[in-house]
């Protein structure tokens, strides 16, 4: 038997691409909401191709519990922990889910189960915390069986994660020779490419070391962006044309922040397993806050021009809630546009994401609204994630309907600056033009 604890965006794409493949799937889920909506059939997360897989597997090879409790043991069975690591105030990574997960799992582990921890954790979190709760259940019920525990990150990209994990090589990490084994045997199920790390604390490390490099990329952009804006310079043009036939060079774009349950996180849970690293100015921690301010800057920008153009009370129209909008995804968690709201709160905001609940842009501080009744009489307009729809719009005719002067602010620059040059009453900006 295969239980999958946390039915999340890493535990729900995990289990239906295994249950996908025929291996019967176990899904546990202790948020009352979540699981009746997956009972019900219906995917309380956006992901492309995943309400065709849970209609094709519920009930039938993936079940949905909302307590181990209720889950029949058997022989030699496998849990895999999925549950968030969420950071608390003090920057620390919360393993409370964790704990409860894990001490489920401990009440009814017995002799050659197999326990494979999946969430994101400081390394060292799965001996020296995990590893330890699970002896202790089992003290308690006087089992001294050896463990069999495992390090299998998810590396997947919200939008396009149940294609990658047929794809992507899978990391594991193991206690000894069987849990490798085992766990190897389980992804063999989704993809041919295995790749086995000495220990678990490396594929722990791994896993951080995947987002917080990314992170520190598009730090990189994003103060190479700052530059270009002092220097008068364009700062796409720079970056784009520094590419071109350029092989050692692969230079994101800027963008108005870097978001998302992953890779705001994680750079925070790496410092987090060294503690103090007795040298100054960690690139990995500038990076984040540097990618934390850029919504706080970019507000002061649109600030200060609106102030020139002598716009005072504006209506603002923010396109854009998710934290990103390619792959799309309906996930606002620790989106830049969430703070980029916060910092222009004065001002009357409406919002429009094409998949976002409009309750969650209400909570944001934005008034939700329609394209067409965002761009109406509005002062300023903002698109702030990159949705393929949001470079589709007829801008030109829309921007019709707006005041005269107004702002229109292309943060991932999905049109040509050229054809605003023409519009009277407009003026084009984004991060890192002049």
């Amino acid at each position: 038997m295969i239980v999958v604890i946390g039915l999340g965006f890493v535990g729900l794409t995990l289990s239906l691409a295994l249950a996908e493949k025929g291996v019967t799937i176990h899904g546990i889920e202790a948020n009352k909401q979540t699981f009746e909506q997956l009972s019900t059939g219906s995917s309380p997360i956006n992901e492309k191709e995943i309400d065709h897989y849970l209609h094709r597997t519920i009930n039938k090879n993936f079940f949905v519990h909302q307590d181990l409790e209720n889950v029949q043991k058997s022989d030699k069975d496998i849990y895999i922990i999925c549950v968030g690591t969420p950071l608390d105030q003090t920057g620390n990574p919360n393993l409370s889910y964790i704990e409860n997960a894990v001490r489920s799992v401990g009440k009814k582990i017995q002799e050659d189960d197999l326990v494979i921890l999946r969430s994101t954790v400081p390394v060292g979190t799965t001996l020296g915390f995990v590893s330890q709760i699970l002896k202790e259940e089992m003290k308690k019920r006087n089992i001294n069986s050896t463990l069999n525990i495992a390090f299998a990150p998810e590396r997947t990209a919200e939008g396009k994660a149940l294609k990658e994990l047929t794809e992507l090589p899978q990391i594991i990490g193991g206690i000894n020779k069987q849990s490798v084994l085992r766990t190897t045997e389980l992804f063999h199920n989704l993809t041919p490419i295995i790749i086995t790390v000495s220990t678990i604390e490396t594929a722990e490390m791994i896993k951080l070391i995947d987002n917080s490099y990314r992170d520190v990329q598009f730090a990189y952009s994003n103060e190479v962006a700052l530059i270009c804006e002092k220097l008068n310079l364009d700062a796409n043009e720079c970056i784009s044309k520094a590419n071109i036939h350029y092989k050692r060079n692969n230079v994101p774009l800027p963008s108005p922040g870097v978001g998302g349950p992953c890779l705001s996180k994680d750079p925070y849970i790496l410092m987090k397993s060294v503690g103090d690293l007795h040298y100054p100015n960690s690139i990995i921690s500038f990076s984040r806050n540097l990618n934390e301010i850029i919504p706080s800057m970019l507000a002061h920008r649109i600030n200060s021009i609106l102030t020139k153009l002598d716009i005072t009370n504006p209506k603002i129209f923010i396109m854009g809630f998710a934290f990103k909008g390619n792959p799309e995804t309906n996930d606002v968690r620790n989106s830049p546009t969430l703070s980029l709201v916060s910092e222009l709160k004065d001002s009357q905001i409406f919002g429009h994401d094409y998949l976002v609940n409009p309750n969650e842009i209400e909570k944001s501080g934005a008034k939700p609204s329609s394209i067409e009744e965002g761009f109406k009489n509005a002062d300023c307009v903002i698109i702030v994630n990159n949705h393929i729809k949001y470079g589709d719009l007829d801008v030109v005719s829309l921007l019709e309907s707006s005041n005269k002067p107004c702002l229109f602010v292309d943060c991932w620059r999905l049109y040509d600056k050229k054809i605003f040059e023409g519009i009277d009453g407009i003026t084009y900006t984004g991060v890192g033009i002049v």
